[in-house]
């Protein structure tokens, strides 16, 4: 910038300086060529800070493009960062003065600069929880009490979906439990292994057009997508949870997943949705609460865990945010901030027009699928 300055007081001084004939086509065009290499260089230090601004929220980096020219940087929540090098990767002339090359490795990103300088970046795998029958690697098992084997992800959803065999079992204890074995490694199911009603997770693939006649005997169905596309991005599975605690509820434990492996590791995101039968409560209101109002507010509210049990941090995804807010698609959740967990826990907390003597009058259930965690 200070080249810059320089250049044009020199113009300046020239043009006062000398005859009519003078022809300064010389000095504009180096002033031309100054200014070229001034928006280069804005250009380059808006590169590196959105690559800064997104190391600093948390992102990491997946993997790498090859673009016309240079590469591109793809972060873990689907955005990314286009960085030029020059011809060759020998200079920045014909690109990006900051940066000369992109070198990729299994585990590292490593950026060279013009000036010698090499930035090493670390690199993470993602692996996704899909709930999908071609991603499973389950060893098959029996449930308890009803003799149904287990090979599929599919196999775990329940008929009917109120009082199904599976989860219900006549209120008894069912075994009814899941793990992504050889993948993501989460695991999860019904809390202490008794009935649904109890809280936990359960695969689902069920679909309600119309979620007006949404109620307690359809708990695992969505509105979102269509019948056998349900799921996240028009996958056909996902799961459901249901269940809360709080200072009025008699239950005591929150449902969670957890790694099964006992490894610590960061889930970077998942996609959430209200059930059809929590959509309805707030849209439309049913026997036990009141539609959602201007001030309503629903929300889950997850808590990371370490290998000691103590608690990383709390993540927040309002659900409902007042009557003409309430999620109604898929829509990713941020879980990264909770840092390297072993478990996390996933509440419902609504605002206090959701809440009667006895705890939430809405139906505490959410869907949820696709779950992204960095290995």
């Amino acid at each position: 910038m200070k080249r810059f300055f320089t250049a044009l007081a020199i113009v300046a001084i020239a043009l006062t300086t000398t005859s009519c004939e003078f022809d300064p086509s010389d000095l504009w065009n180096e002033i031309d060529s100054l200014k070229e290499k001034v928006e280069a260089n804005s250009e380059e230090i808006a590169t590196l800070s959105s690559l800064v601004d997104a190391l600093n929220k948390g992102k990491v980096i997946v993997g790498t493009e090859q673009t016309d020219a240079g590469y591109k940087l793809l972060f873990s929540d689907g955005t990314s960062v286009e960085i030029k090098n020059g011809a060759d990767g020998t200079d920045g002339a014909n690109g990006d003065s900051f940066f000369v090359s992109i070198e990729e490795t299994d585990t590292t990103v490593i950026i060279t600069l013009a000036d010698g300088r090499v930035i090493t970046i670390p690199k993470v795998e993602i692996r996704v929880l899909t709930f999908e029958d071609a991603d499973a690697k389950f060893s098959p098992y029996t449930i308890a009490g009803c003799g149904y084997t287990i090979t599929t992800w599919s196999d775990l959803i329940d008929d009917p979906q109120y009082g199904g065999p599976l989860t219900y079992n006549d209120y008894s204890y069912t075994g009814y439990e899941w793990c992504d074995a050889g993948n993501t490694e989460i695991a999860s199911g019904i809390i202490d292994g008794g009935a649904y009603w109890n809280g936990g997770h359960a695969i689902s693939d069920y679909y309600m057009e119309d979620c007006a006649q949404a109620t307690y005997e359809t708990q695992f169905a969505v509105s979102t997508g269509t019948v056998g596309a349900a799921g996240h991005n028009g996958s056909k599975n996902f799961c459901v949870q249901n269940g809360y605690v709080d200072d009025k509820s008699w239950k005591t434990v929150v449902p969670y997943f957890y790694f099964a492996d006992g490894v610590a590791r960061v889930v970077d995101h998942m996609f959430v949705v209200p059930t059809s039968y929590v959509y309805n409560s707030l849209l439309n209101g049913d026997g036990f609460s009141t539609p959602a109002g201007d001030d309503t507010w629903y929300k889950i509210v997850a808590t990371g865990y370490d290998a000691n049990d103590q608690a990383t941090g709390t993540a927040e995804f309002m659900l409902c945010n007042g009557k003409d807010n309430i999620v109604s698609e898929w829509t990713k959740f941020d879980l990264s901030k909770l840092g390297k967990v072993v478990k996390i826990e996933f509440n419902l907390v609504g605002s206090d027009d959701l809440v009667g003597d006895y705890g939430l009058n809405c139906p505490a259930y959410f869907a949820y699928d696709d779950v992204a965690v960095r290995f």
